[in-house]
């Protein structure tokens, strides 16, 4: 899988970045998604206010900036 999805915290994290700072380690199972889809990303962040995790985001950046 190439995405979580924290549907509590309405974050997205990148399956590659992820880590225990992110936070959706204590999100419950039945709250948490995982896919491959980026379109479906999209429209998550664009029409439901889902955000990137802002650590996975810094440490893409880090890497690969």
């Amino acid at each position: 899988m190439k995405y979580f999805i924290d549907h509590n915290k309405k974050s997205i994290h990148q399956q590659k970045f992820a880590g225990d700072r992110c936070g959706f380690v204590g999100t419950p199972i039945t709250s948490r998604e995982f896919t491959n889809c980026p379109n479906y990303v999209k429209q998550l962040i664009q029409e439901k206010n889902y955000k990137d995790c802002s650590h996975c985001v810094s440490v893409q950046t880090t890497l690969f900036g």
